[in-house]
């Protein structure tokens, strides 16, 4: 079975070749007179393919026909029909020059497959049916319009101006896409038009500072139009031009940059993909060859986008025809029609249709017969699948290639070589961000050298990250970025970077909704909030008498009046009461004496001792005297509580200065007055908001006279320092803790609210964004953005008094109760020295008595008086009555009774009553010890004590 198919095929195939043996097939073209590289690219495809003449097996023959601009469709239809009549097998063209589709027509009517290779104006529907022979190998220009719209969604452009010729009616069509964005973001997308003749300056002054640009005009006014539009800033260092003419690369752009030392705008173009020729690799862009990825100069003429697809669109017909011989060797003979027949109603050329269906069907993917990529069409003869080529056309090296799926994918480019760029930061001064150095100013330091801060660390180490160099700009209005809304203009850091003047912007800049439609951000490298700044007393020190502070001068003069008040009124009620009146000797049951232990000591004592809420050893016994007791004790135990629930408040500063603590207080009360940045973000955050205390803090600081707001941050300090209270500061958490550092009469009222973010901005597009959220991320990582915050928000050098936590629990420092210790210590003072005193009389005494010297009697009694752990003392002849203060009564009598009259001593520190009675023993004895004799059994026993 398989032998007999082999051979079948074999007979087949030399038939085929004996049938088809110089066979001469005519093709027709159309050509202007001004496209004779075109017509010379046509010529030179049909003879590659023809071959040499010994091995050709088919040989195509061009009839060509030369067009004059003027020429209408009726010459056009005569020179169609006259191809017909000369047996064409296919006709091709004209350019997009040709203002009819006469040619479609005539083909359509007569089965010519017609051919077009230049852009051709959409179909609409009834136009179908009459355009059934037509294959387009130009790209469809819907799908080119979408690939447009992927391009520049892939380059993350939000806002952008549509530049193009409103002479092409062609334009609209490729831009439907853009276009249509228009419509939906009219602030965002705008569209601007031009003609040839017009002045080109008039219209770029309207779009002045527009960044992003897609423009599409023919490759020939290319080069005047961009200069003409460098005297407005669109070619700066931070534009980019997109430009959808697939020719672009034939106007000499490198020129613009070689003549212009300030062209330095981001170009990039579109062009079809193409495939490579046979090796060695040549592919010719414009002027220039590239051989083995260098670029040579060449004298040839400049080759378009129409020679490559000339040259695919004749090796589809002879791919097609070759196909269509294979299965039909015996019908693919040149046709034999006539216009005339045709247009009668009599049959077409039926392998012709059959042709045009196999061209319509042919995949060009990864053909190296063709130079363009990805050759497919729809039923209408459209070309649908085509790749596009994002490239710089100063250099000629593309970037990425968007494909039909949508997809775009990045090139990499190792050949292109990278202009060295310094990146311009826009800043404004304001510490601890940036600020100048004073000693870089006094050296005459200049650049970079002469600013300092958190601002200039930051670059510096993103700089040694990334490998950049850089320049501050400080901004001339020290504003951070402001829209107005009668210019449409950004002022401040924000205008800097839209106008081209600087790559990014670094300060304390807030993320907020209305600078992301201007410019892009980075990640932010400080998380922060919004927070009350107030004025802080500054700190005074506590008196002495601070504890005394509860109770006013009044109170405590009061209270000491009703203390000695009470004593003596005390010791009355007392002396009247029976019960208070006992027997001092309760073994004696007939005394000759009572004796009442409320004298005006112990009563005094009681009193103090009660309102100091101390204990003493007696208590009244008489009811009258309880009540009167209880009574004090009532108010004592008021005055004793009154003193310390009151001291603490007196004696800390937990107590908040005012009764503002949070943005809803502030908002609540009109004596205090309160502002912000004018325009900034805080102010945005309060005016854009629907919250209510958010909308009734905006409202009032819009009705205040004269105005609460302020320029800048400082302004905002300095004015809470001058008014002292009467005046509060809205601004962000951390420039407030960095000017709390700075300054002690400063502080924060409340908590933080509105969540917001520092970060650089960038102009849309920037392709350094990335690279610079990457850098900031690894410097958070390894820590050293905290350790930047930390060296420019921490003053080692200051000496502020630190306000203690309201919330928790104030602990008393030694400043609030040093006058009690004070006092306990003055006490204890006046003490020793009443007993240090009262030591001295005694020694005297002592050496008086037993005939010693001052300093003998001293040394004795200090040694018995530092023998602590000695709490006895023994009882001899001389000894005074006050160490006897411990002995009972009966041997204290025995004793003054052997103890002669001269020797006995006065008691220092007893009772008068025990002072009379040992008077009273004294006399009794002494008269009987006159008349006696002293016992030797006791002088005995006085020895052995």
């Amino acid at each position: 079975m398989w032998h007999r198919i082999i051979v079948l095929s074999c007979m087949w195939s030399a038939f085929f070749v004996f049938h088809s043996q110089g066979q001469q097939i005519n093709i027709g073209a159309f050509f202007y007179d001004n496209e004779l590289e075109l017509e010379k690219e046509f010529l030179e495809v049909i003879n590659a393919i023809n071959g040499p003449e010994s091995e050709q097996t088919l040989r195509f023959f061009p009839l060509i026909k030369r067009l004059k601009p003027e020429d209408g469709s009726v010459t056009m239809q005569e020179q169609a029909c006259d191809l017909v009549d000369n047996g064409v097998a296919a006709i091709f063209g004209p350019s997009s020059k040709a203002a009819s589709d006469i040619i479609a027509l005539v083909c359509n009517n007569t089965g010519i497959p017609h051919i077009e290779f230049d852009v051709a104006d959409e179909e609409h529907l009834e136009e179908r049916p009459n355009h059934q022979m037509t294959v387009n190998l130009y790209p469809s220009q819907v799908i080119l319009s979408k690939a447009y719209a992927d391009i520049v969604q892939n380059f993350g452009w939000r806002k952008f101006t549509i530049v193009y010729d409103a002479d092409d009616v062609k334009a609209a069509a490729r831009l439907q896409d853009l276009l249509q964005l228009r419509e939906v973001h009219n602030e965002v997308v705008r569209v601007k038009k031009f003609h040839k003749d017009d002045d080109f300056r008039v219209m770029w002054k309207s779009i002045r500072g527009e960044r992003r640009v897609v423009l599409d005009c023919a490759p020939g006014m290319l080069v005047e139009l961009l200069n003409a539009s460098s005297e407005f800033g669109l070619t700066g260092q931070f534009n980019h031009i997109f430009l959808t003419n697939l020719d672009t690369y034939t106007d000499h752009l490198e020129e613009l940059s070689a003549d212009n030392e300030t062209f330095s705008v981001n170009i990039t173009a579109a062009r079809l993909l193409l495939n490579p020729d046979p090796p060695p690799y040549s592919q010719p862009y414009g002027y220039v060859i590239q051989k083995d990825d260098i670029v040579y100069e060449s004298n040839e003429s400049p080759r378009t986008l129409l020679h490559d697809l000339i040259h695919d669109a004749l090796h589809l017909f002879e791919q097609s025809w070759r196909n269509a011989s294979f299965f039909y060797p015996d019908r693919m003979a040149v046709p034999r029609i006539t216009c005339d027949f045709a247009s009668s109603g009599g049959r077409t050329w039926a392998m012709g249709r059959y042709l045009t269906r196999l061209m319509k069907g042919t995949s060009g993917v990864n053909s190296t017969n063709f130079r363009t990529t990805s050759l497919q069409f729809d039923e209408d003869g459209q070309r649908i699948t085509f790749n596009i080529e994002v490239y710089d056309p100063l250099d000629g090296i593309g970037i990425a290639v968007w494909d039909p799926r949508g997809q775009i994918t990045q090139l990499n480019v190792d050949a292109k070589v990278q202009k060295k760029i310094i990146y311009r930061v826009a800043t404004r001064i304001g510490p601890p961000y940036f600020s100048y150095n004073d000693t870089a100013v006094e050296l005459n330091m200049t650049g970079n050298a002469q600013y300092q801060g958190y601002a200039v660390d930051l670059i510096d180490a993103i700089a040694q990250e990334m490998g950049f160099e850089y320049l501050f700009i400080p901004v001339a209005d020290q504003q951070y970025g402001k829209l107005d809304k009668d210019t449409k203009q950004w002022n401040g850091i924000i205008g800097e970077i839209i106008n081209n003047d600087a790559h990014m912007g670094i300060c304390d800049l807030t993320i907020t909704q209305a600078r992301k439609t201007a410019v892009d951000f980075t990640v932010p490298f400080m998380q922060l909030g919004v927070s009350i700044l107030a004025y802080k007393s500054p700190h005074v020190e506590k008196p002495l008498d601070a504890y005394l502070a509860p109770f006013g001068g009044e109170v405590w003069m009061w209270i000491l009046i009703s203390v000695f008040v009470v004593t003596f009124l005390k010791t009355i009620v007392a002396r009247i009461a029976k019960m208070e009146w006992e027997n001092p000797h309760p073994c004696n049951r007939d005394p000759e004496v009572l004796e009442n232990s409320w004298d005006i000591h112990n009563t005094g004592w009681l009193t103090v001792a009660s309102i100091m809420t101390a204990g003493c050893d007696i208590l009244p016994r008489s009811p009258q005297v309880r009540m009167f007791e209880a009574t004090w004790w009532i108010f004592a135990i008021i005055i004793a509580n009154s003193y310390t629930a009151n001291l603490a408040a007196f004696l800390t500063s937990s107590k908040m200065e005012g009764s503002i603590a949070n943005l809803k207080d502030l908002s609540g009360q009109k004596k205090v007055k309160f502002g912000t940045i004018y325009g900034g973000s805080t102010y945005n955050l309060l005016a854009d908001s629907n919250e209510t205390v958010y909308r009734l803090a905006f409202n009032l600081m819009n009705n205040d006279d004269p105005s609460a707001y302020t320029k800048d941050n400082l302004e905002g300090v300095e004015r809470v320092q001058k008014n002292r209270g009467d005046y509060m500061f809205l601004m962000e958490t951390t420039t407030l803790e960095y000017h709390r550092e700075l300054h002690c009469d400063l502080r924060s009222v409340g908590e933080k609210f509105g969540e917001k973010h520092y970060a650089i901005a960038v102009p849309f597009g920037a392709e350094y964004r990335s690279n610079l959220s990457v850098a900031i991320l690894r410097l958070s990582e390894r820590g050293q953005l905290y350790d930047l915050k930390q060296k420019w928000w921490k003053n080692p050098n200051a000496s502020c008094f630190e306000e203690p936590d309201p919330d928790a629990t104030p602990d008393m420092t030694f400043e609030e109760l040093r006058g009690i210790f004070y006092t306990l210590y003055v006490g204890i003072l006046i003490a020793f020295l009443i007993g240090i005193t009262e030591f001295l009389v005694y020694v005297q005494q002592v050496a008086l008595e037993e005939r010693l010297t001052f300093k003998a009697a001293f040394n004795k009694e200090i040694r018995f008086v530092l023998c602590v752990w000695n709490n006895k003392k023994p009882i001899v002849a001389g000894t005074p009555v006050s160490s006897l203060r411990t002995t009972p009564r009966r041997s204290i009598d025995k004793s003054l009774e052997r103890t002669p009259k001269s020797n006995r001593r006065i008691v220092l520190g007893r009772f008068s009553e025990e002072m009379r009675e040992m008077a009273q023993g004294s006399g009794s004895g002494s008269g009987s010890g006159s008349s006696s004799p002293v016992n030797p059994k006791t002088k005995q026993q006085e020895a052995r004590v």
